[in-house]
């Protein structure tokens, strides 16, 4: 009886283990917006499963992440807004959009040419493009990547996103950008809600609303990128029911749904991932994530200095 009970506690604690850097990730990024959550769960969860390693510990991680990915996933749709062209320009939903294709494109080219696996590479192109790390956790759901690529995705396009808060503000002085084009700048070529917010907060919060509507255009965009992925991976057309679940709330929280609700519903998102990032977090290790080498970091340099020029070069020319 003494060694079952042991045993219980055991599995107990584990599990403690797995959730708590999750939660204390999300608490940080409450406290100090300027942290993202889910960059933080992940490196919360590779912190303590160095610490605390066994079966055990990976067990807990895998049931805690069969519900708490579906979970994020699904409420990640009232985060969606499907922007109307009466409230936003037409001309700066076209510019976003061909930001978004173009680093998309470049992403994936770069990290192809220089043999980054091809999963990894879609990850990439996926975070740089969309919407960070939230991208790469409802991309990887279907395309299935190995441990440490998805975490490797997760710090690179955090790393790249945060050289770009470094130097926007030198790029807007040196350009002579109106503040309008540089909020475009910021919410249509940045890779996380928290990167676009640390960017343009301390120039105003008229400025900040202004970027994270240009970035809500681009989150809009995993919706697309979700069904594609369903087709090119899943066998014949297969969507998975948490996808279809995103998919149809993302709708109605775009239109009929109350903003109260959607507001309420919105953080919980943010915690389901946090615990997704931090499970796998415990069950990757930082040798594996070293293997994957700095390959997939020099392609996601280039594709985004790349596109961002092409997108600076359309910015200027169409005066917005």
């Amino acid at each position: 009886m003494f060694g079952r009970a042991f045993e219980v506690k055991k599995e107990e604690l584990s599990f403690v283990l797995v959730i708590v850097p999750g939660v204390l990730a999300y608490a940080v990024s409450r406290i100090f917006p300027v942290f993202d959550a889910l960059f933080l769960s992940l490196l919360f969860g590779i912190t303590a499963g160095s610490v605390f390693r066994g079966e055990q510990i990976k067990i807990s991680a895998e049931r805690a992440l069969s519900v708490a990915l579906p979970a994020g996933i699904v409420l990640y749709g009232f985060k969606v807004r499907i922007p109307a062209p009466s409230k936003i320009p037409v001309e700066v939903i076209a510019l976003t959009t061909f930001s978004a294709m173009i680093m998309s494109f470049f992403v994936y080219s770069f990290s192809r040419l220089l043999k980054v696996e091809k999963k990894l590479s879609v990850l990439l192109a996926c975070g740089t493009a969309i919407c960070g790390a939230s991208a790469i956790t409802i991309l990887s759901s279907i395309v299935k990547p190995r441990k440490d690529e998805f975490s490797a995705s997760i710090l690179i396009i955090t790393v790249v996103g945060l050289t770009g808060v470094i130097f926007y503000p030198a790029i807007w002085h040196i350009l002579c950008l109106s503040a309008k084009e540089y909020a475009a700048l910021c919410g249509a070529t940045l890779h996380q809600t928290g990167l676009v917010e640390a960017a343009t907060r301390p120039f105003g919060e008229n400025m900040m609303r202004e970027a994270l509507s240009v970035k809500g255009i681009r989150i809009t965009l995993i919706s697309v990128a979700a069904l594609a992925a369903s087709m090119k991976y899943s066998e014949g057309f297969y969507v998975p029911w948490y996808i279809f679940a995103f998919l149809v709330i993302s709708v109605l929280s775009s239109f009929m749904i109350p903003q109260q609700a959607v507001k309420f519903m919105e953080p919980l998102s943010t915690l389901a991932f946090s615990v997704t990032l931090a499970s796998i977090g415990v069950s990757v290790r930082v040798s594996e994530v070293q293997r994957v080498g700095i390959r997939p970091l020099l392609a996601s340099y280039a594709g985004w200095i790349f596109a961002l020029s092409l997108f600076l070069l359309a910015l200027k020319s169409t005066g917005f």
